[in-house]
């Protein structure tokens, strides 16, 4: 980790800004986009109708409720209202406000003494995986529990007796084939150009990446360095701290924000090159996050404009055409909600793969809608996740292809639950696996 003492400075108290939540028209372009509307036909469940929420809580008409509460956590954060708004209004970072307003009034001494320790109750048991994100360790430990109860017999013992109910059973087989060794222990530090260097670029080992993604982390780097990139790969950066924001604890997200900034700074990279849109769309938002902190607002911005998806920067510094071989595949894209909405990047990994030799891409119907991965919605809110997922595998199978590509770990956990819950015969692969298959 960097020598640098990182301070932690008070956290602003956090709350939708005034300005955006009166720039929301109410037109209504957002519904036909929104999934937890669609799933439940009701107006406060749509972009507008908690915006309007937001806004009766900033005008004093309504309180910071638990079905107030419900709302914002009942919101994927897949950010589709956000691309259809004609007016711009930034939802996310409205939903992130609003969710870090509701964990401090949670937190306050505004509450009974029974609310305040139902509610220290529920988020100590609601923080158990963010504690996983804080403290890597334990996250690597839990990796290691999974992987000995998947190739020690014992998972074959559970499903063989049945010993999981349903959800929980359901919930079981989201679980990845969990490596021996991370991506952490495999990489190292840096890694160097195959060949003349064209320049240095840092890539994000990451939390869930690093345990549950680690093959998509090594093919990150074959690929960057069989294309001229030399790799840093810092091990102090850790995670990004997107799950936190999302959470609503965007004073520990600021936490790791720094963390990260003070990581890529010391390893002295020309861009930052992701293979997560969650992890992406957080670390551009950065100078958001640390707008109130004069002593890195402006080192956030600066680190955020070198932040760039995986295929920005193909699409942008093509790989070598000479080393490719014929795929002979057909496949069809999904649209990580992170990088369509969030970031906008929706033409660069099209170009990349349909660039790869003997590659068919056929476009899937609402290529752009959730899948009910959102973080990890799709274990705080199994059943509506399903239903998501279930629309989304319609469109999947409707393409008759071999291969469905993404752009993010949880969509790619997502889709490959999908292909199993559904009985295709077809296989879910990260953007990055295809381009080793084509360098390999």
């Amino acid at each position: 980790m960097s020598s640098e003492t990182i301070p932690n400075p008070p956290a602003p108290h956090d709350a939708p800004a005034y300005g955006d939540l009166l720039n929301c028209m109410h037109c209504g372009l957002c519904l036909p986009t929104c999934p937890t509307y669609a799933l439940s036909g009701r107006e406060r469940s749509s972009p507008r109708g908690r915006i309007a929420l937001m806004k009766g809580v900033a005008d004093h008409r309504l309180e910071l409720s638990d079905l107030f509460g419900e709302e914002m956590y009942f919101c994927l954060g897949c950010l589709a209202c956000q691309t259809a708004c004609p007016a711009g209004v930034p939802y996310g970072s409205m939903l992130e406000a609003a969710r870090s307003q509701i964990e401090q009034e949670r937190s306050s001494h505004r509450e009974s003494l029974p609310r305040r320790l139902a509610r220290r109750v529920r988020g100590a048991l609601r923080r158990i995986p963010f504690v996983a994100f804080e403290h890597l360790w334990l996250m690597r430990l839990g990796g290691r529990a999974l992987y000995l109860y998947q190739r020690c017999g014992p998972r074959a013992l559970v499903r063989a007796l049945h010993l999981l109910p349903g959800r929980l059973k359901e919930m079981e087989r989201l679980l990845p084939a969990l490596p021996r060794r991370y991506s952490s222990a495999t990489l190292a530090a840096e890694t160097p150009a195959v060949g003349p260097a064209r320049g240095r670029v840092g890539i994000l080992l990451g939390c869930a990446m690093d345990v549950f993604c680690t093959p998509e982390n090594e093919a990150t780097v074959r690929v960057l360095t069989k294309a001229g990139w030399t790799v840093a790969a810092p091990k102090s950066a850790g995670c990004c701290g997107a799950l936190h924001a999302h959470a609503g604890d965007l004073p520990r997200a600021r936490e790791q924000a720094r963390r990260v900034i003070a990581a890529f700074e010391a390893a002295g990279v020309d861009a930052v090159v992701l293979n997560s849109a969650g992890c992406g769309a957080a670390m551009k938002d950065y100078a958001h996050w640390l707008a109130d902190d004069p002593a890195w607002h402006e080192r956030a911005a600066d680190f955020s404009a070198k932040v760039c998806d995986l295929s920005e920067w193909l699409d942008a510094h093509p790989l070598p055409t000479a080393d490719l071989r014929t795929l002979d595949v057909t496949i069809t894209y999904h649209d990580a909600c992170h990088l369509a909405h969030a970031q906008g990047v929706t033409d660069p990994p099209r170009r990349v793969l349909s660039a790869l030799p003997g590659v068919r891409l056929t476009e899937l119907p609402e290529s752009t809608w959730c899948c009910g991965s959102a973080g990890i919605y799709n274990v705080t809110h199994f059943s509506e996740s399903v239903q998501l997922l279930d629309r989304k595998m319609a469109n999947v199978a409707a393409t008759g292809v071999q291969v469905v590509v993404t752009g993010n770990p949880g969509c790619l956990l997502q889709l490959r639950y999908g292909i199993a819950r559904a009985g295709l015969d077809m296989e879910a692969i990260h953007t990055v696996e295809l381009l080793d298959r084509a360098l390999r």
